[in-house]
């Protein structure tokens, strides 16, 4: 794997940001001819439908904004807490049980964008509901671990390949670059991303220096 940041995998972080932003804007867009149509009154289900998908593509901007992106001066000063409120933003609460840390103890720019996009690449090996779970100890080292559980929580193929050293960049997807873009971030921080695979059960650690 690379050190180097290959031009293909910001065009498929790119192409992945789109797909996901995709699905709210266009309930909006649905939402809003729905509106024009009401020939009587604001239909309160219409209305439901365009306040959660604004509150949700709104969310993973914000996410994506920090987790890929520099995300503004303020993201060395991001707290644990502030974080944590980001995952949770783009969890389906319904779906997902997240136990994630709430402290106010920052965590520094690299250490923030590692933690999103373990957060992110665990979330990913989830097939509709499960269990999200981000431990952080901080001493000599930054010790960041993601863990998914739940009945059928596992690697997709295509993600286990792309976090191989040895990966060809041609052969990433969108579905895939998640996968590489985070282990390239852990390495480019000084650590090195270890995944630990049981059934039902994924877990993502990495090490960074302080």
């Amino acid at each position: 794997m690379s050190h180097d940041f290959p031009q293909r995998v910001s065009e498929l972080l790119c192409s992945r940001l789109c797909h996901d932003l995709i699905s709210p804007t266009a309930a909006v867009s649905n939402g809003l001819e729905l509106l024009e149509d009401e020939s009587g009154g604001i239909d309160e289900g219409v209305m439901s439908l365009l306040s959660f998908s604004i509150k949700q593509a709104a969310a993973r901007l914000m996410f994506f904004r920090i987790a890929y992106g520099l995300g503004g001066e303020n993201a060395d000063a991001l707290s644990l807490k502030e974080t944590s409120d980001l995952v949770d933003g783009i969890i389906e609460d319904d779906k997902i049980n997240a136990n994630l840390p709430s402290s106010d103890e920052p965590l520094g720019r690299i250490g923030v964008k590692v933690y999103l996009n373990l957060a992110f690449l665990a979330l990913e090996t989830l097939p509709n509901r499960g269990n999200l779970a981000i431990e952080i100890q901080k001493s000599d080292a930054i010790i960041i671990t993601a863990i998914a559980s739940g009945a059928g929580t596992g690697l997709r193929p295509e993600v286990a390949e792309a976090l191989k050293p040895e990966i060809e960049i041609d052969s990433l997807t969108a579905r895939s670059v998640q996968g590489y873009f985070t282990a390239w971030l852990c390495k480019s921080a000084g650590g090195k991303l270890i995944v630990t695979e049981t059934p039902d059960s994924v877990s993502l650690n990495v090490e960074l220096p302080l």
